[in-house]
């Protein structure tokens, strides 16, 4: 709902440019610059929204994509009730301006008027009401000291004061539920007030004077809510205030510079603040979005109806499934193909030359000569039969073939004396 979301932006920054004033314009003597800077407020709270500083966003890189978004069952949500409570707002108060401007029409149109000059002169008779609507001024026949009155309306109508009026009135239509719209009406029809007291106090009498007339006259008719009215009792004590009011020094005028950075700060807040898609215009450099292609409210057919209990599927014949004939394309002819030439590569390797291949003497290693080997005397067991025994134990290096005595056993290199019992 991006229409709530801008609404609710400008709303918060008509608010804080109005809790500006008030903290610090408010009490100042420039009535001019304090009516300036109300209406810039109300044209800014609506412009700043719109703009945004691409140089403090973020690069986004672009995406895109399709994603599918299920089918939702419509049934009556809280922004269709807030969408409907607010249109019925903005309809009941246009049906009352309307009203309004209806019978400030007809009562001009009814009464006898004369032309004056820059205004049109239009009397009540029996009564003593005075007020002014653009170019129209409303006077009462029985009203006192008519002509100061008609020379402080005269300033509404020549400063186009009406013109405020309006434009506060069609941003109450618009902003019906925020209460800084009704506050920040109230003080434009005060400053208007101011500038046509002053004025008419120093043209035509000392403010002392002229405050004892308001006072005198404080019971007078009022006008319409949308008409600049003389005789309003609600700001009397104001409008006496101001008129004794010193006047603000020339250094108060740099309070208005105030502007500078609070428009500076909201643009900020609006560019890094609020996720949104209504920024239009972008300043120092091209912001980059997030574009995802969507396919709304698009699903995929149902499934096939299963056949019904006891039936069995339909069976389709073979022969009645058409299909269009196959497309077949020609290939184009081949041309001629050019290849390189072949590289022929000789199994013939070529074997090197080799020269005299010289090896160095082997080492030989002369053993060392192995002395004399004792071994332990043999343990013979005796056994069942006469076991000879052995008297001496020699090595015998020579050769297999000696003979041996009768005594002496050979066995391998050892000989064996053996003494029998």
């Amino acid at each position: 709902m991006n229409w709530l979301h801008y609404l609710a932006e400008a709303n918060i920054y008509l608010g804080v440019f109005y809790l500006a004033y008030c903290l610090f314009l408010i009490k100042e003597t420039y009535y001019i610059f304090n009516r300036v800077y109300l209406l810039l407020s109300c044209v800014l709270a609506f412009i700043l929204p719109l703009v945004q500083l691409g140089f403090l966003k973020p690069t986004v890189y672009i995406t895109t994509g399709t994603t599918y978004v299920p089918a939702t069952v419509e049934s009556f949500t809280w922004q269709d009730g807030l969408l409907y409570s607010y249109i019925t707002g903005v309809v009941i108060f246009a049906i009352q301006f309307g009203i309004k401007l209806y019978q400030l029409q007809k009562l001009a149109r009814l009464k006898p008027s004369y032309s004056n000059g820059d205004h049109k002169l239009v009397y009540l008779e029996g009564s003593n009401a005075a007020f002014s609507f653009f170019n129209y001024l409303f006077i009462g026949t029985e009203t006192t000291e008519s002509e100061l009155i008609t020379r402080h309306e005269l300033v509404h109508i020549r400063q186009k004061h009406s013109a405020d009026v309006i434009l506060l009135e069609l941003l109450k239509i618009i902003n019906w539920f925020n209460p800084a719209i009704y506050l920040l009406q109230n003080s434009i029809k005060t400053v208007h007030e101011y500038i046509a007291d002053e004025q008419t106090a120093l043209i035509e009498t000392d403010p002392t004077t002229y405050s004892t007339f308001l006072v005198n006259n404080a019971y007078g008719i009022s006008g319409p809510s949308f008409t600049h009215s003389f005789f309003n009792y609600n700001l009397l004590k104001k409008r006496i205030i101001m008129l004794h009011q010193k006047r603000s020094g020339s250094l108060a005028r740099l309070k208005y510079l105030i502007a500078v950075p609070l428009c500076a700060g909201l643009l900020c807040e609006s560019t890094l603040g609020f996720s949104k898609t209504y920024g239009f215009v972008n300043i120092g450099g091209n912001a980059t979005v997030i574009v995802t292609d969507t396919i709304p409210n698009k699903v995929p057919p149902p499934p096939p109806v299963p056949p019904a209990k006891g039936k069995k599927p339909q069976k389709i014949a073979a022969d009645r499934v058409k299909f269009p004939p196959p497309i077949v394309k020609k290939d184009k002819p081949l041309k001629h193909a050019k290849f390189p030439p072949p590289i022929i590569v000789s199994d013939k390797v070529p074997v090197p030359k080799v020269g005299l291949v010289k090896f160095p003497p082997p080492v030989i290693r002369k053993d060392k000569p192995i002395g004399p080997v004792k071994f332990p005397p043999p343990v013979i067991t005796k056994d069942n039969k006469t076991a000879a025994i052995v008297t001496d134990v020699r090595i015998d290096n020579q050769s297999s073939a000696q003979k041996t005595t009768g005594n002496e056993i050979r066995i391998e290199d050892a000989v064996v004396t053996q003494k029998k019992p």
